[in-house]
């Protein structure tokens, strides 16, 4: 199964779930600024992601690999690659942000130079669908604390088998897989889940993102 097949099954399957939710969402319509903020948000996390490989995995790997845990550089960090599909969506609170601004972060990082090359942008695209399907299983319409980590922990999970795919990992030790799970997941959660919702909810709450439905119901909340 080549990445094109893959391109296919993830955009049939977001397809599927917008088609089954798209009449029970008020808030579905994308306007010029929801794009452009979209793109805004797309390069400033893409090169932050970038910016940690460079900066941090990098020169971390040295040093895991004396420890014995070269294994796991990636995974430490691996939240911050997901970050802005989850820290989008809670902002704009739409169907299509995880998947469409996952897509724009790994394709900024292909312009700016990535070491990965051509095969980020569908790391972006499976990344920002796992997450996308995360806020679906909940209709478009709970945007909490929940289901911000099940949206990191779905992203997670498809990142991580595209992983397995790509890595041919089928004579890897189990246990090594499941401990490179375990620390995945826990960067996901950590960035992708608390972390993302509590600087949307810090930005909101100061009255940066007012145009936007976190920005609103924080001003309901506090009366202005």
């Amino acid at each position: 199964m080549n990445y094109q097949i893959v391109s296919l099954i993830v955009f049939g399957t977001i397809a599927v779930i917008l088609a089954i939710h798209s009449k029970k969402i008020a808030n579905q319509e994308w306007r010029l600024k929801d794009i452009i903020f979209s793109a805004l948000l797309s390069t400033l996390f893409g090169a932050i992601a970038l910016a940690t490989v460079l900066t941090l995995i990098g020169p971390a790997i040295p040093i895991l690999a004396t420890l014995g845990l070269l294994d796991f550089g990636f995974e430490i960090f691996f939240g911050v690659f997901i970050f802005s599909t989850t820290f989008a969506a809670y902002i704009m609170q739409k169907p299509g942000v995880a998947t469409f601004v996952g897509l724009l972060t790994g394709s900024v990082q292909i312009l700016m130079g990535s070491p990965f090359a051509a095969t980020v942008w569908i790391s972006g695209l499976i990344q920002g669908a796992g997450a996308e399907v995360g806020f679906a299983i909940f209709g478009y319409k709970k945007w909490n604390l929940i289901s911000m980590l099940t949206a990191a922990t779905l992203a997670t999970v498809a990142s991580f088998l595209l992983a397995w795919y790509r890595g041919s990992w089928t004579n890897v030790d189990s246990m090594l897989i499941l401990a490179r799970f375990i620390v995945r997941l826990s960067s996901g959660l950590l960035f992708t889940g608390f972390i993302s919702k509590l600087l949307a909810d810090r930005l909101a709450k100061v009255g940066v993102l007012k145009s936007y439905p976190l920005g609103e119901k924080a001003n309901e909340f506090t009366g202005e």
